[in-house]
């Protein structure tokens, strides 16, 4: 049993549980799954073994062979005289001939050259809405498991967050909310479903409005890992 990581998870199923309590019509289904992380990681440092002690063999002592007698030094031979140098010829003289310019190089023509490639289309985010739209790098787990990929943003959002979101984003006007997730879901790029958001919901339902920047920033978050 790993008594550290036994009681980092007890501290932040404490945590989560002292959160939710405090408002529990507004817990989400995300809630959830970051509990049920946070139970499995403690079950797993429950159940972890403890590391057995490593017992030392001594190996047996080797005795050392008597060293062999120094073999005799042979007596050197003589060395015979040097053979005569003869004295090397210069080498002959070579006339270089001047490299050949290289011929010029022929400039592409105009219709041999590639069209440039198109940038992604990118939406500027207007004053006033950078909040609902600001992106933070996850760190913790609990994080890092709400920025899961979602591929299909009907079967992620669960009956009450559905309720809450009609309510707070769309004026109760449930089919708004449905028409707007059919829209998302259609589309090929987060950008895109950022442009359809600034020009279709966040003006017209007020969603810089203090009371529904949390609800908005977490329903853009789910849009955008649609497209993770």
């Amino acid at each position: 049993m790993d008594l550290q990581k036994t009681k980092i998870y007890l501290d932040k199923l404490n945590r989560e549980y002292a959160r939710m309590v405090k408002d529990p019509e507004n817990v989400m289904r995300l809630d959830i799954d970051i509990m049920a992380s946070y139970v499995r990681e403690l079950y797993d440092a429950i159940n972890s073994d403890d590391p057995k002690p490593v017992v030392k063999h001594e190996a047996p002592a080797i005795k050392k062979a008597p060293a062999p007698a120094p073999a005799p030094i042979p007596e050197p031979e003589p060395t015979p005289p040097p053979a005569p140098v003869r004295p090397t010829p210069p080498p002959p003289v070579v006339m270089e001939e001047p490299p050949s310019p290289a011929p010029p190089k022929e400039e592409p023509s105009k219709s041999q050259t590639p069209p440039p490639a198109s940038s992604p289309k990118s939406v500027q985010t207007p004053p006033g809405m950078e909040v609902l739209f600001e992106e933070k790098e996850a760190k913790e787990l609990s994080e890092k498991l709400s920025e899961l990929p979602i591929p299909d943003l009907k079967k992620a959002i669960a009956l009450n967050d559905r309720l809450l979101l009609t309510a707070e984003l769309f004026s109760g006007d449930g089919k708004a909310f449905e028409s707007a997730i059919g829209t998302i879901n259609g589309l090929s790029s987060y950008e895109d479903a950022k442009g359809y958001l600034i020009e279709n919901c966040v003006v017209r339902y007020a969603w810089t409005d203090k009371k529904r920047v949390e609800t908005a920033k977490n329903f853009i978050k789910l849009v955008r890992r649609r497209f993770k």
